[in-house]
């Protein structure tokens, strides 16, 4: 895959980035030549790699727990001396109907999708405040937020 961006030097952080859509954003961003942390709850099956064989870094987070996602990104700032990159990945919800859902189920998936997200941009937008140049945050999103999905 060719890329007409060059990321060298970059340092770029992809929350839920062990597994697909996530690990995808990930080989891009190596393939584009950044430094990639990728953060999950779970680590990866095996390493998220570039076709050049350059691997992904783990970082093990709940993006629920904001003094988790804090210390995730000092460590980065800590281990690269800088962030680029935030790609808000994380999210999804588990196929529930309405009525075997309760109230903490709804909060909970509320937290991956909407509260996490912003705690990730905060923590990162405090590493990069301090650059030059600061960096760029990028949230993706679902077709679910658009087209509904029963359950």
């Amino acid at each position: 895959m060719a890329f007409d961006i060059d990321l060298s030097g970059r340092v770029a952080v992809v929350t839920g980035g062990t597994r697909g859509v996530g690990a995808g954003i990930v080989r891009a961003l190596l393939a584009a030549g950044a430094e990639v942390v990728a953060c999950a709850r779970r680590p990866p099956e095996r390493p998220v790699t570039a076709a050049d064989g350059r691997a992904a870094a783990y970082e093990r987070v709940d993006v629920r727990d904001p003094d988790a996602v804090a210390a995730c990104f000092d460590r980065v700032r800590a281990r690269h001396g800088r962030l680029d990159i935030l790609v808000n990945n994380a999210g999804g919800t588990p196929y529930r109907l309405l009525d075997d859902s309760s109230p903490r189920q709804a909060a909970r998936v509320v937290e991956l999708n909407l509260v996490a997200p912003l705690t990730a941009s905060l923590a990162a937008r405090a590493v990069m405040a301090r650059q030059p140049a600061g960096g760029s945050i990028i949230m993706i999103g679902s077709v679910s937020g658009t087209r509904p999905s029963p359950g």
